[in-house]
């Protein structure tokens, strides 16, 4: 297991003494006072801007049907395109809540502060939720005796949810687009195997012709948790840090792959991005606050969602890997989640294993896009 770097704990042990206003700690009594100053933060301040939200898918899942019913909403107009300094006519984005070197628990707890305008926004029972994901994978070509080819492939989905829970009502889902080789020798592979990039295709729900190729399975959700998360299972969870942070370790469960801290950083980061529409901002501010507990975390620079939207980026390293939760410095919502090859994996190092970022907003009609 990794541990926090120096810097990290100097900065962390700053904020605790600031937020506790207490003599330097001993070293046995830090777990202790992170664990309090985390619960004791200040009310969150008034909103910095009003905008339509952006939501981020956390994975895969997702594609499946397992995602976020209800979108978020504070008032006016669209956040993702807050005007800049250089059009005169509209004030220009405030800055960022946290740096591009704030450490990775300094800033999840500075953006935990920050939630009082995240708010769910209610949806009508006659209105939908329209979800535009867009995903990234790497998938493998079999090429015979070459083993297979590595190829980069992006996914578009737009779906349509019923206000009514997680019900998938309608869903398009088009695969390999911008199809390309991961590198030189995945392309070199191809081409001596006379293997061709694959082509787009695309799958609905419900099947519109019968056609089996074009059919899209559709999993709708049963038993509300932390990988199908409802309204009122969210407003359930605990907003004490520590016992929300038990929860995602009982989901993650035991692994004799990775670590158990990894596990629970992975599942509160990947709920994080599902259930970003549903969490109050007395659970966000909790959620954010756990995720500061767990150990090894780490600050990503210089990161972006698939939607160019750069984001303050934090990490958990396992064996090969490392999780990612992307979070806007300015709102302090879930822009969008990632998986990256590190040292010792099966992979380049710096691969993007996987990457998605869904944008939702409440429609009148099954097919509205706005």
């Amino acid at each position: 297991m990794t541990t926090p770097q120096a810097p990290d704990e100097q900065h962390e042990l700053t904020l605790l003494r600031s937020v506790l206003d207490t003599p330097a700690p001993d070293n046995a009594a830090l777990a202790r006072m992170r664990a309090k100053a985390l619960r004791s933060m200040q009310a969150p301040p008034a909103p910095r801007h009003r905008g339509r939200v952006v939501l981020a898918a956390a994975s895969v899942t997702l594609v499946a049907g397992l995602g976020i019913a209800i979108a978020v909403q504070p008032t006016g107009g669209d956040s993702t395109a807050l005007p800049t300094s250089a059009d005169p006519a509209r004030p220009a984005r405030p800055a960022p809540l946290v740096g591009a070197d704030t450490p990775a628990r300094e800033a999840l707890i500075t953006l935990a502060a920050h939630t009082g305008a995240l708010r769910p926004l209610a949806v009508r029972p006659d209105q939908f939720v329209y979800s535009h994901l867009r995903g990234q994978v790497v998938t493998g070509i079999p090429v015979g005796a070459d083993g297979e080819a590595r190829v980069v492939a992006e996914t578009e989905n737009k779906t349509w949810f019923a206000a009514d829970g997680l019900r998938t009502v309608r869903m398009e889902m088009t695969s390999n687009l911008d199809v390309r080789p991961l590198t030189d020798a995945d392309a070199r592979k191809l081409a001596a195997n006379g293997k061709s990039l694959p082509k787009p295709f695309t799958q609905v729900y419900p099947n519109p012709n019968g056609n089996p190729k074009e059919q899209l399975p559709i999993v709708q959700p049963k038993e509300p948790g932390v990988d199908n998360p409802t309204l009122s299972w969210v407003a359930s969870l605990p907003t004490d840090p520590e016992q929300l942070l038990a929860v995602f370790r009982a989901a993650a469960g035991p692994s004799t792959k990775h670590d158990n801290d990894y596990l629970a950083f992975k599942t509160a980061a990947s709920f994080a991005a599902r259930a970003d529409a549903l969490l109050t901002p007395a659970a966000r501010t909790a959620l954010y606050q756990a995720i500061a507990l767990l150990p090894g975390i780490e600050r990503v620079p210089g990161q972006v969602d698939l939607s160019g939207r750069a984001g303050v980026a934090i990490g958990r390293n396992a064996e090969g890997f490392r999780y990612e939760i992307i979070l806007d410095p300015v709102t302090s919502r879930v822009l969008g989640t990632r998986m990256v090859a590190t040292t010792g994996a099966d992979w380049p190092t710096g691969t993007v294993i996987a990457w998605s970022s869904t944008d939702q907003v409440v429609v009148d009609s099954v097919g509205a896009t706005s």
